[in-house]
């Protein structure tokens, strides 16, 4: 494999970014040849590692950087994306099957525990929403036979259903940072990953 060849390579295993950024990493690679010479353009390969490793180093640290640029923002769309970039480098890096079983292993393992999470907290503050508006529901219900207890049920419902309306900006920001602590630690998981390969060379 030459120079040409591997820049190639490099930019097909890279499709899934934007198109600025898959420029931007080429430029820095093809300067990096440049730097090195072209009689050491093999030893710049083999230091390099393949196209593959090289695209899943780039597009996990896209998706990190990316998820800090956007660390204000309540996207979660943006969020989404970046935990699916580095499932996909972690998916596409060239590593031994037991390594990657362990990976794949690990993703799944650790999605379902954190969506279990997200449904919990979910459920929850629904629960108590609910929860408020069937009291008030009920008290309305019972106002003509005994208003004391009518009374006693709406002025719960009100309560209970005004605390279930404050908790949901708090529900989604907290979610929003499970998110975000997801990526991060998808990303550390991959560098992990990534630096065992390297070490058993």
């Amino acid at each position: 494999m030459n120079r040409a060849s591997y820049l190639k390579k490099l930019r097909g295993k890279l499709q899934r970014l934007p198109a600025h950024e898959i420029d931007a990493a080429l430029a820095y690679y093809e300067e990096y040849f440049d730097e090195a010479g072209e009689e050491n353009e093999q030893r710049v390969i083999q230091q390099l590692g393949s196209p593959s490793h090289v695209a899943s180093q780039i597009m996990a640290d896209y998706a990190l950087k990316d998820i800090e640029a956007t660390s204000n923002s309540t996207s979660t769309k943006k969020n989404m994306s970046a935990i699916w970039l580095i499932i996909l480098a972690i998916i596409s890096a060239p590593l031994s099957l037991p390594l990657l079983v362990v990976a794949i292993a690990l993703i799944f393992s650790f999605g379902a525990v954190i969506f279990s999470v997200i449904i919990a907290i979910i459920a929850t503050v629904l629960g108590i929403f609910f929860g408020g508006i069937a009291a008030l529901i009920s008290g309305f219900f019972i106002l003509t036979q005994d208003w004391p207890t009518a009374l006693l049920f709406m002025g719960v419902g009100f309560i209970v259903t005004g605390l279930g309306i404050l908790l949901f900006p708090i529900v989604a920001r907290l979610i929003k940072t499970i998110v975000v602590v997801c990526v991060e630690a998808l990303g550390k998981l991959f560098h992990k990953i990534t630096k065992k390969r390297k070490e058993g060379y």
